[in-house]
């Protein structure tokens, strides 16, 4: 029972914040051009270089999505026996896993859809960016993986990369950046400012600062909410904003959030099981000569 309460649990988050979306070992094009159109369209995009690293990082993110490179790092043989192990487990089996090859031969094609579990399917990387792109957002969309939630946030309360200030009456005021997405931010107000503004206020000329870089922009007080600490702002960039100051947002939300997914599983060991070791490819394969 409280296996299928956390399952419902699960499920009505996705729905609302949608899905991670991971690329395990993705080949150059795609990590080059794919990626960063999919960023641009608001998915939330992570990638795992190492395959080490892959389930550690699965485990914790239930329903998630995955996009598997299977021409290096491991065997052919062996990326059919590192999915197929994921079976064996509760989180893993809930991954909605997709294989993306160049050279997959023919008869391995035909052996990974009809004997593992790869609801996107094969992706073949001879055919153009744009139609590579457009296959994995036509999966995205049939696995909700955006959910309600239209734009990625970065959570960045402990980031000493990114601040914001602004100058009102001739005073110079700090806000702490709480979060921040391609739209806006979240900001803890000091307890000076609390009556400087209401809902609704444009707020002029703030200074951004996101990595090593600064922007001048407008935002709209979209909301006002007290937590333990004080008050917090809900800010919209104003309409004015250039599209490429949201573009450097979305860059670095991007950077910041795959910076924390590595930092969540720097204590857990590698993994190292052989995956050549492991029989399901030798036993698929065999049945198959002998039909």
């Amino acid at each position: 029972m409280a296996e299928e309460t956390k399952m419902d649990n699960d499920l009505a988050r996705s729905q609302i914040f949608g899905k991670k979306v991971f690329f395990i070992n993705p080949a150059y094009s795609i990590r080059q051009d794919v990626i960063p159109r999919l960023q641009d369209m608001e998915y939330e995009v992570y990638t795992i270089d190492s395959y080490k690293d892959a389930k550690n990082v699965l485990r914790l993110h239930e329903s998630s999505v995955c996009f598997i490179n299977v021409d290096a790092q491991l065997s052919i043989d062996a990326w059919f026996n590192f999915i197929k192990s994921f079976e064996k487990e509760i989180t893993l089996r809930s991954v909605f896993v997709g294989i993306i090859s160049e050279r997959i031969r023919r008869e391995d094609r035909s052996l990974f859809l009809s004997e593992a579990n790869i609801p996107g399917g094969i992706i073949t990387v001879d055919e153009s960016t744009e139609a590579i792109t457009k296959e994995i957002e036509r999966l995205l969309i049939e696995c909700n993986a955006k959910g309600m939630r239209q734009y990625v946030r970065a959570k960045i309360t402990n980031e000493r990369d990114a601040q914001m200030f602004w100058t009102s009456d001739d005073k110079l005021f700090q806000m702490k950046l709480l979060d921040i997405s391609s739209v806006g931010m979240c900001v803890k107000v000091p307890a000076q400012m609390m009556n400087l503004a209401q809902k609704n206020t444009v707020l002029r000329d703030l200074t951004l600062r996101i990595g090593p870089k600064q922007y001048v922009v407008d935002t709209i007080v979209f909301a006002i909410k007290p937590d333990a600490d004080g008050i917090n702002w809900i800010l919209l960039l104003h309409p004015n904003t250039p599209a490429q100051v949201k573009t450097a947002i979305r860059i670095y939300v991007s950077e910041t959030i795959q910076k924390q997914m590595m930092v969540s599983i720097n204590n857990k060991a590698e993994d190292t099981t052989d995956y050549n070791g492991i029989p399901y490819y030798k036993l698929v394969a065999g049945r198959k000569k002998t039909n």
